[in-house]
């Protein structure tokens, strides 16, 4: 699976709050920045998610244009919450050299 798939697949298992699979995704010393949090380490991390996941009924995370340059990723996102708020967040995710999630930069715009 090359990155631009990975990352699809990452975007469609958070839209399902699949939490394990979320984990099998991040690499250990993985690191979360965006406009509320900014935290490290996997555990935390899926902290942070299971706490987004508790505060909303359902979220889509839906792709409108992904970039590609070496290990990242950067992301055009729209964001749906509970099917009617939406949030348009920019993505910048690096990959380390086994495929795992390191760094996610989220940007509100």
């Amino acid at each position: 699976m090359d990155l631009l798939d990975k990352c699809n697949y990452y975007f469609k298992v958070f839209s399902k709050k699949k939490i394990d699979e979320l984990s099998e995704l991040f690499s250990d010393d993985i690191t979360l920045r965006d406009w509320e949090n900014n935290t490290s380490g996997k555990t935390e991390v899926l902290n942070v998610n299971k706490k987004i996941f508790n505060n909303v009924e359902s979220i889509n995370v839906v792709p409108v244009n992904l970039y590609k340059n070496e290990n990242k990723i950067i992301a055009e996102l729209e964001i749906i919450i509970n099917g009617k708020e939406k949030i348009l967040v920019v993505d910048i995710i690096s990959f380390n050299n086994d495929g795992k999630i390191k760094s996610i930069k989220a940007f509100k715009c």
